[in-house]
């Protein structure tokens, strides 16, 4: 069966217009330009952050539910991205999450990489698939902005929120020198980027009771593909960068299409009679997002 609603995240960039679609979605420019459009406001969101809202949970919290070596002692989880940045001018970008090669296997390097020194401040990195989890025995008071927001981004040059932001900052970067000093060999000899560091966002106090809801995902998506079932997917999640490894371009796209980016989304359905005219990817009569949240209840039974 046809999946009957895809997601895409970061489809929409910033032009100098506003927003618009992002290159790789080019190749459905007719399916989606046919399409009537209903725009919202919209958080950035990774594909594991679209299905965490889909669910009702956190990250985090999809991820610690499915790991079952967390320790007895653990009093705060945190979602740990790995993450590779390039130098650009004075700062540093992130690489788009849809670009970075990931797996299971470089997150069972990671771990052995840092675990060592993560112990020492009662920290442990826990690998699920290609998912990383980590458990804290004393829990930290900071709020860092999520991972989604930095896909793509500049990496932000300042001390996190929160009474130990500090702690977190210094953390953070003490992990950025160790990488550095033990890069993966592995991924050279696949031609990958380096992994430069690993974000650290979503802190969730633990123990705790969590019922989430599930469904079939189809994504490629190194980390949702870990934590989810891909057989009978009615509900596609998907980076721009990785749709065409799951949508062909000649194929029929969805009846119900999601496309974010940029603080927007904008839900994409057929028409009942033919659109005329060029498409403009411009945001008009934006309702909230809390409206768009509730459209997409019915996806998640």
């Amino acid at each position: 069966m046809s999946a009957l609603t895809l997601i895409v995240s970061q489809a929409l960039i910033r032009n100098q217009d506003g927003v618009t679609l992002h290159p790789d979605l080019l190749l459905w420019d007719r399916q989606l330009g046919a399409c009537k459009q209903q725009w919202f406001e919209c958080a950035e969101r990774n594909p594991l952050a679209w299905y965490a809202t889909l669910a009702g949970v956190s990250c985090t919290a999809l991820v610690a539910d499915a790991c079952d070596q967390i320790p007895a002692s653990t009093s705060q989880c945190w979602l740990a991205s790995p993450y590779h940045a390039q130098l650009s001018r004075d700062n540093l970008r992130v690489y788009p999450e849809g670009l970075f090669p990931w797996s299971a296997e470089d997150a069972h390097h990671l771990s052995r990489v840092l675990n060592p020194l993560l112990q020492e401040e009662g920290m442990q990195l826990l690998v699920i698939g290609a998912a990383l989890l980590l458990v804290c025995r004393d829990a930290m008071q900071a709020y860092p902005l999520s991972f989604s927001r930095l896909s793509g981004k500049m990496l932000p040059n300042r001390h996190h929120e929160g009474e130990d932001g500090g702690r977190l900052n210094r953390l953070l970067s003490e992990i950025q020198m160790l990488l550095f000093q033990h890069p993966s060999l592995a991924r050279h000899e696949r031609g990958q980027v380096d992994v430069n560091g690993i974000w650290l966002s979503a802190p969730l106090d633990w123990p705790m009771e969590m019922v989430a809801k599930r469904v079939a995902v189809a994504t490629r998506n190194p980390v949702l593909q870990s934590l989810v079932e891909g057989k009978d997917a009615q509900l596609i999640i998907s980076e721009a960068e990785r749709l065409a490894e799951l949508v062909r371009a000649d194929a029929p796209l969805p009846k119900k299409i999601i496309l974010s980016g940029e603080g927007y989304a904008v839900v994409l359905r057929k028409p009942l009679l033919p659109k005329f005219g060029k498409t403009v990817w411009q945001p008009k009569s934006v309702k909230d997002e809390s409206a768009l949240v509730s459209l997409l209840q019915g996806v998640v039974a």
